[in-house]
C-alpha cells in the first residue's frame, strides 16, 4: 500500500510536468531535465506495482512525452509491454464515442516510432535498439495489418537499404492514407535513389495534401532537389522560397541542405526574373504509382465468377467448393461483364484481407473448382431443374439454366460448372453457363 501510496504522489508530479509541456508552457528541454528525477525514482520503487494501475499510468505520461525524453526507450525497457493491468490492454471508447487503441499497444507503437528515430544514431546502445527492433517484429507478427507498425517497420527498412520490403509494408499504409502527407513523403524517400520522377511526384503531392507547412517542411527541400535535378529551376526555386519563408516564420535554423540550395545560380536567377513557379496537382500521377506498387505487393488467389447479383451489385467468385469472395461493382466495374465461369485471379494485401485488385486469368479451368463438361441433358416431368449426364460426373444444372430444357429432352451440350456446396451441405457440381451443342 505504501509503495503505491507512493506512486500515486510521483504520478501527480509528472502529470503536471506533462501538462505543462502539451500546453507550451514548458519547453521539450525543460520538460526531459524535470522529468527524469521523478521517472528515475518511479524505476527504483515501483516493479511491485507491475499489473497495477499506478504503473500503467505512469507509462502513459512517459508515451505522451517519448518523442522528447531521451531516456523513454530505457524506461520502456525497464518497464516492458506486457504489465498492464487487464483494462489497459483492451480497446475502450472516450467520451465522444470513439474507439480509441489500449494503452498497452499506444505504448508499444511509441517504442517502435522512437526505435527506428535513433537507430541512425550510432551514440545509442546498440543493445537498446535491437530491443526495440524485436518489440517491433514480434507486435507486428501479432498485428500484422497495425498500419502504424508496418509504417515504422517501412522506415526501418529503409534504413537497412531494404527499399522493396519498405514498400511492401507501406503501400497498405497508403492505401488507407492515401490523402494524408506522411505516408507519401515516405514512399518519396524510398524511390528518390532509383525511381527519381516517380519521388518527385510523391513529394509534389505530399505538399499538395499537408494539412500545415510544418508536416513538408523537409520534403520541399527533397523536391526542390529533384526539380533542379530534372531541369525545372522555376518551380524547383518556389519550393526553396516557401521552405525558407517557414524557417523564417517561426525561428528555425537552416540546415545545410536548404543552404546549398539558396546558393545555387539558377535559384538566384529565378528570384531575379521572379520566375517562380507552383507545381500543378499530380493527383493523377500519384494514383497511377500506387496502383502499380499495390499490384506488385498483393498475393493473387484463383477463383472463378460463380454468380452475379444486379440488385447489389456484386459478383460472387468461388475460390473452393465452401468458400469465395464478394467483388463490388462500384469498386471493380469492369467484373459486372464477365460471364459467370470465368476465371479471374484477386490480389489482396494478407490472405484474409479484403480484394485489391483482380485480372483475368490464362487458364481456362480449375480443376476440382470449374470444369467445362459435355454430356446429355435430361429434364423429368414436373422438376424445374436438369442434370447433364457426362461420362466424368453428374452436373447440376439450375431452374434458370434449365427453363429452356424441354421435358423428356435429351441433347448434347457442354457447359462450364463449379463444384460448390449445395444447401443440404453436399458438394457436387453445378452449371453456371451453358457453351456450346455437342458436335
Amino acid at each position: 500500500m505504501l509503495r503505491r501510496s507512493h506512486g500515486w504522489v510521483l504520478y501527480d508530479h509528472v502529470k503536471l510536468l506533462v501538462d505543462d509541456y502539451e500546453s507550451n508552457r514548458l519547453s521539450a528541454s525543460a520538460m526531459s531535465k524535470q522529468i527524469t528525477p521523478y521517472m528515475r525514482e518511479f524505476c527504483v520503487v515501483a516493479s511491485p506495482l507491475r499489473g497495477d494501475s499506478a504503473f500503467s499510468q505512469m507509462l502513459r505520461l512517459a508515451g505522451k512525452v517519448s518523442k522528447d525524453w531521451q531516456n523513454f526507450l530505457p524506461l520502456a525497457r525497464w518497464a516492458g509491454t506486457n504489465d498492464f493491468p487487464s483494462e489497459d490492454k483492451v480497446p475502450f471508447l472516450n467520451d465522444q464515442g470513439r474507439k480509441i487503441d489500449s494503452l498497452q499497444k499506444r505504448f508499444t507503437r511509441a517504442i517502435c516510432r522512437e526505435t527506428v528515430a535513433k537507430s541512425s544514431d550510432p551514440s545509442w546502445d546498440p543493445a537498446l535498439i535491437a530491443w526495440g527492433q524485436e518489440v517491433l517484429k514480434s507486435s507486428l507478427e501479432e498485428d500484422p495489418n497495425d498500419q502504424w507498425l508496418n509504417y515504422y517497420q517501412s522506415k526501418l527498412n529503409l534504413l537497412d537499404g531494404d527499399f522493396d520490403h519498405a514498400i511492401q509494408c507501406l503501400v497498405p499504409v497508403l492505401r488507407r492514407q492515401s490523402k494524408a502527407a506522411w505516408p507519401w513523403a515516405l514512399l518519396g524517400e524510398i524511390l528518390e535513389n532509383d525511381h527519381r520522377e516517380d519521388a518527385l511526384t510523391c513529394f509534389a503531392y505530399a505538399t499538395q495534401l499537408a494539412r500545415e507547412e510544418q508536416e513538408v517542411a523537409k520534403v520541399r527541400i527533397h523536391l526542390a532537389y529533384l526539380l533542379a535535378l530534372a531541369g525545372r529551376f522555376g518551380e524547383a526555386a518556389y519550393q526553396v522560397k516557401l521552405s525558407l519563408q517557414f524557417r523564417e516564420e517561426h525561428g528555425y535554423k537552416i540546415p545545410s541542405n536548404l543552404a546549398q540550395l539558396l546558393a545555387s545560380d539558377w535559384y538566384k536567377m529565378a528570384v531575379r526574373d521572379e520566375d517562380l513557379k507552383p507545381i500543378a496537382k499530380v493527383t493523377k500521377d500519384a494514383d497511377n504509382i500506387i496502383e502499380k506498387l499495390g499490384s506488385q505487393s498483393l498475393t493473387y488467389i484463383p477463383g472463378a465468377i460463380d454468380h452475379i447479383n444486379e440488385e447489389k451489385a456484386l459478383s460472387y467468385v468461388a475460390t473452393s467448393s465452401n468458400d469465395g469472395l464478394v467483388l463490388l461493382h462500384r469498386k471493380f466495374p469492369e467484373v459486372a461483364r464477365l460471364a459467370p465461369g470465368t476465371i479471374i485471379e484477386i490480389g489482396r494485401a494478407t490472405s484474409d484481407g479484403p480484394p485489391l485488385n483482380w485480372h483475368r486469368s490464362t487458364v481456362c479451368s480449375l480443376p476440382g473448382l470449374c470444369e467445362a463438361f459435355s454430356g446429355v441433358v435430361e429434364r423429368h416431368e414436373g422438376k424445374s431443374f436438369a442434370f447433364l449426364r457426362s461420362a466424368a460426373d453428374d452436373v447440376f444444372i439450375p431452374p434458370d439454366m434449365a427453363r429452356d430444357i424441354s421435358v423428356g429432352e435429351q441433347s448434347c451440350r457442354t457447359c462450364v460448372a463449379l463444384r460448390r456446396n449445395n444447401k443440404q451441405g453436399k458438394v457436387g457440381w453445378r452449371a453456371v453457363r451453358f457453351l456450346d451443342d455437342c458436335q
